[in-house]
């Protein structure tokens, strides 16, 4: 099974996966304030010495609503694939989610998932297409606390002020891409360092990763020892030519 990379669920997902360009209907609600470019931030990936792939986060604020798209380009078993996830969320600090669109090609396979939370906010329910396959639609319940895994880096950015040296805060996050596994809700944990400032412990799966933000709450460095994976922030020219590099 190969699943999709961000940053935190890379602890325990393979791959990345092929797609076309992502869209996403824009909420009727009139917006309370400006619509605005909060993020827009790109990084690179490497597993030891050798270089992996990159991926681009985006967050705007779109008619007084959260939206995030995360975009990311690999090498995998010799092929350059790529994906898109993209989400809505409330601009809240729970992100309660609202709905959410992800798309991939591995090959010569597509999948396509969407998932809507329901007018309660009590159920999600989300419907997929894998190849010339229609999977059942999966409808579940959601944790009053969840929200949408991509926004994780977000989250932690505004978690990460709040939290003193040594401190830990707890999480769920909803597994986007796996609707065969009734899209899994995942518990985590974050520990501010007790020593070094803007660095964070997170815990999820029985694996850990590092996370090194700015003063703005921007993920600068993401180290995951497990995998030997590193993540780091560079230039939009840099990432787009970090595969091109021998």
């Amino acid at each position: 099974m190969h699943s999709r990379f961000s940053p935190l669920f890379a602890l325990f997902a393979a791959g990345l996966l092929a797609a076309r360009s992502l869209a996403l209907a824009a909420p009727a609600t009139a917006p309370s304030v400006p619509d605005r470019v909060l993020r827009d931030h790109w990084y690179i990936i490497s597993v030891g010495t050798i270089p992996y792939g990159y991926y681009n986060d985006r967050v705007e604020l779109r008619k007084g609503r959260l939206f995030y798209q995360n975009h990311v380009w690999k090498r995998e078993e010799g092929f350059l694939v790529e994906e898109q996830l993209g989400a809505y969320a409330e601009n809240t600090a729970a992100l309660k989610p609202l709905f959410f669109n992800f798309h991939s090609t591995y090959r010569a396979t597509e999948l396509t998932i969407d998932g809507t939370v329901s007018p309660s906010g009590r159920d999600l329910v989300v419907k997929a297409r894998k190849g010339d396959r229609t999977l059942p639609v999966v409808k579940r319940g959601l944790y009053s606390k969840a929200f949408f895994s991509v926004f994780f880096p977000y989250w932690l950015g505004k978690k990460a002020p709040l939290l003193k040296p040594g401190q830990r805060e707890s999480f769920v996050a909803i597994v986007e891409d796996q609707p065969e596994q009734a899209l899994t809700l995942m518990d985590g944990r974050v520990k501010a360092d007790p020593k070094e400032a803007g660095k964070f412990h997170v815990s999820y799966r029985g694996l850990n990763s590092f996370w090194w933000l700015d003063a703005e709450g921007i993920p600068e460095k993401i180290e995951m020892p497990q995998q030997r994976m590193h993540v780091r922030r560079v230039s939009e020219n840099e990432a787009k030519q970090f595969l091109e590099n021998p």
